[in-house]
């Protein structure tokens, strides 16, 4: 059984930050959002705040909870959260496991991403709405 994740979609705008894994051991050369793994004890929301600032070097000041989503290829649930104000400057802070972090918009993902994608989206546009 995997661990369950955080996954964080910062956004400004109609653009959500997205970043491109390497070597992580899975999901690798597939655009995925920014997150990790929760630690065992670890409140999903203290993940994400945790992993904010691992994988892109902010803090979250504003970090609303979206949805849990059971991941289709693996046994394990994703907690999903959306950020639309942080503190710092976005940046690839784990260079060697993420190739780049790039702004895309809503209509314009990659399609080479992680499975996730798509239904996670698909949650962010209804709460946009």
């Amino acid at each position: 059984m995997f661990q369950d994740v955080v996954q964080i979609i910062f956004i400004k705008g109609s653009q959500v930050l997205l970043a491109y894994r390497q070597n992580t051991e899975f999901l690798d050369q597939q655009w995925s959002l920014p997150g990790g793994r929760i630690e065992l004890g670890e409140h999903p929301q203290v993940s994400a705040l945790r992993e904010s600032l691992e994988e892109v070097g902010v803090e979250p000041i504003n970090l609303c909870f979206l949805a849990q989503l059971s991941d289709p290829n693996v046994d394990c649930q994703h907690y999903v959260y959306v950020c639309d104000d942080w503190q710092g400057e976005l940046i690839n802070a784990e260079p060697h496991l993420c190739r780049e972090v790039r702004w895309f918009a809503l209509e314009a993902i990659p399609h080479v991403c992680a499975p996730t994608i798509p239904p996670i989206l698909a949650e962010l546009k209804r709460y946009l709405e």
